[in-house]
C-alpha cells in the first residue's frame, strides 16, 4: 500500500486545471486519501488570429528552434502545424518543463533541451545553448498574451524570434454553485492552482458569489508568480508553494499542507 495512502483522508480538494488534464494529479489525490472537486477555471481555445497562425507556421523550415512553453502549446502547437500540412522541420526543439517535454515525446517529437526545475521560462533562458544564439531563429509556441521574458531575453542577446500563438485561454464555464455548496456543507478544505490566469479567473467566476470564504480557503500554487496573484487580490489563507506545475510537486505541496494543517490542530 501506498504511504501516502491516508496522508488526506476527509480533506476536500479543489482542482482547477483545465479538464483535459486534471486526471493525473486526481488520481493522486484520490490514492492518498483526499476527496476531489474539479472545477476547471480555463478553458483552452483556438487562437483568434488563424491566418496568423497559418502564415508563420508557412515559415516553419526557416527557424533554428521551437520553443513550447506548456502542454497545451504542444497540444495545439502540433495539431496546427498537422492541419497547415507542412512537413516536420529539422529545427532543434527546448520544451518549458517535463509535463512539457512528455506531451512532445508522447507524440514521437525529439527534444533537445528541457528547461530545469522550476521548469519556467528563467530556467530555460539558464540552459548554456540558449545563452549564444546570435543570428539563430526562435519560434515560441504559446497562447495569446502570454510573458515577454523569453523573447526578449534572447532578442537582447542576438536572436530573432516570432511567436506561434497557438491557442487562447478562456475562462471556463463553471457554475460557483459548486464551489458555494461545498463550502456550506463544510466540504471543501484546499484548492489547487498552478497559473496566475487560474487565480485571476477563479476570481472571476467567483465574483459575484462567496468571494469570501474563497479567500479565506487554503491554496496550492505552483510557483511563486501564481502566490504573488493571489495575494494581490487579497488572499487571506495560508498559500503553499509547489516547487514547479508537475503533478508530483504539486501532491508533494499539497501533502506539506496537510501535515502543516495537523501540526496547528495538535
Amino acid at each position: 500500500m501506498n504511504c501516502h495512502s491516508s496522508k488526506l483522508s476527509n480533506v476536500w480538494v479543489v482542482v482547477t486545471r483545465p479538464a483535459h488534464q486534471a486526471d493525473g494529479i486526481s488520481k493522486l489525490i484520490e490514492q492518498s486519501g483526499g476527496q476531489v472537486i474539479r472545477f476547471p477555471v480555463i478553458e483552452i481555445q483556438v487562437p483568434v488570429n488563424i491566418a496568423r497562425l497559418r502564415a508563420v507556421l508557412s515559415r516553419l523550415a526557416d527557424f533554428d528552434w521551437l520553443v513550447f512553453v506548456s502542454a497545451n502549446a504542444v497540444h495545439m502547437g502540433l495539431q496546427a502545424i498537422a492541419n497547415t500540412g507542412v512537413p516536420r522541420p529539422n529545427a532543434k526543439t527546448a520544451a518549458v518543463g517535463v509535463r512539457t517535454a512528455q506531451a512532445l515525446q508522447q507524440r514521437d517529437w525529439r527534444v533537445d533541451l528541457i528547461a530545469r526545475p522550476p521548469y519556467n521560462s528563467e530556467a530555460l533562458l539558464t540552459e548554456p545553448r540558449m545563452q549564444r544564439v546570435k543570428g539563430q531563429r526562435f519560434l515560441i509556441f504559446r497562447g495569446e498574451g502570454g510573458r515577454e521574458l523569453l523573447r526578449e531575453t534572447l532578442i537582447t542577446r542576438g536572436a530573432q524570434v516570432d511567436y506561434a500563438e497557438c491557442y487562447r485561454r478562456a475562462t471556463a464555464r463553471s457554475d460557483p454553485t459548486l464551489l458555494e455548496n461545498a463550502w456550506s456543507r463544510q466540504q471543501l478544505d484546499v484548492i489547487m492552482s498552478t497559473s496566475v490566469t487560474g487565480i485571476d479567473n477563479l476570481i472571476g467566476i467567483l465574483a459575484h458569489g462567496n468571494r469570501s470564504s474563497l479567500l479565506r480557503t487554503s491554496l496550492v500554487v505552483a510557483g511563486q508568480r501564481v502566490a504573488k496573484a493571489a495575494h494581490d487580490h487579497g488572499w487571506l489563507a495560508p498559500v503553499v508553494v509547489a516547487a514547479d506545475a508537475t503533478d508530483n510537486a504539486m501532491l508533494a505541496a499539497l501533502h506539506a499542507w496537510a501535515d502543516q494543517r495537523s501540526s496547528t490542530k495538535q
